[in-house]
């Protein structure tokens, strides 16, 4: 969509949908912990209102922020701002793929793998946190590696399949497809929670004062960097590639 004044109408505006339109916003709404995934279709006066910072110097911040468009120049976040919104279906779940999924499926392993060498370096002093870090992660391995073959096979696919006319609305594999995404939309739902349990647990991804260990520090970054990724993959799906399929 094109959001065209940047007024106090802006609040009327969801959130999902004014970061698709200026992705400099990312900053922002992470700054404030303003949900912009599962809560991307919430208007932003709401979420100012549920967050008790609706006033005039936050939103003043915001169109700050906009009118900067600054962006973080790391070739992490330049991907995770490219504006997908006025990207084909086809280049929109390519991206997907190739991003997100693939980034998942390579990093996650690699980030539970350090967390198994902290954790018998580090048993004596700090057993408890690592084991519930270790026991929060699990699980979101377990729930990202079904949910992507979730995506690519019973979401993904038909997809393109519809965009090249070989399925239509009225289809047994379209109706199966729109019931994936429902399904896709409640996982991520699901997700949320665990994530905020790990920022919790982790203390916002701050490590003990007395652990001085690089793996300790590497796989704090890490889990931020786990819940910026899903956060952006989840904003993607949600607001962007999922809209063009079903009415939420």
């Amino acid at each position: 969509m094109s959001i065209k004044k940047l007024d106090e109408t802006l609040k009327q505006e969801k959130i999902g949908d004014i970061l698709n339109a200026f992705p400099c916003t990312k900053y922002f709404f992470d700054k404030y912990k303003i949900d912009y995934c599962c809560g991307g279709q919430t208007d932003l006066e709401k979420a100012l209102n549920e967050h008790n910072i609706n006033n005039k110097d936050i939103f003043n911040e915001l169109i700050e922020t906009i009118n900067k468009k600054e962006v973080e120049t790391s070739p992490d976040e330049i991907i995770k701002s490219t504006d997908l919104s006025k990207k084909s279906n086809r280049e929109v779940i390519d991206f997907i793929i190739d991003y997100y999924h693939e980034g998942l499926r390579e990093n996650l392993p690699k980030l539970n793998e350090k967390l198994l060498k902290a954790m018998r370096a580090h048993i004596g002093k700090h057993k408890e946190l690592l084991w519930k870090v270790h026991e929060l992660l699990g699980k979101v391995i377990v729930l990202c590696e079904s949910h992507l073959i979730l995506e690519e096979e019973e979401i993904f696919k038909p997809m393109i399949d519809f965009d090249e006319n070989k399925i239509k609305c009225g289809d047994q594999e379209f109706t199966r497809m729109t019931g994936a995404i429902l399904e896709s939309i409640k996982e991520h739902d699901i997700m949320k929670p665990t994530l905020q349990e790990i920022e919790s647990v982790t203390n916002n991804y701050t490590p003990p004062q007395d652990i001085k260990c690089e793996t300790i520090n590497d796989i704090y970054d890490g889990l931020k960097c786990l819940q910026q990724h899903l956060r952006a993959h989840t904003q993607v799906e949600n607001n962007i590639l999922f809209p063009r399929y079903i009415k939420q």
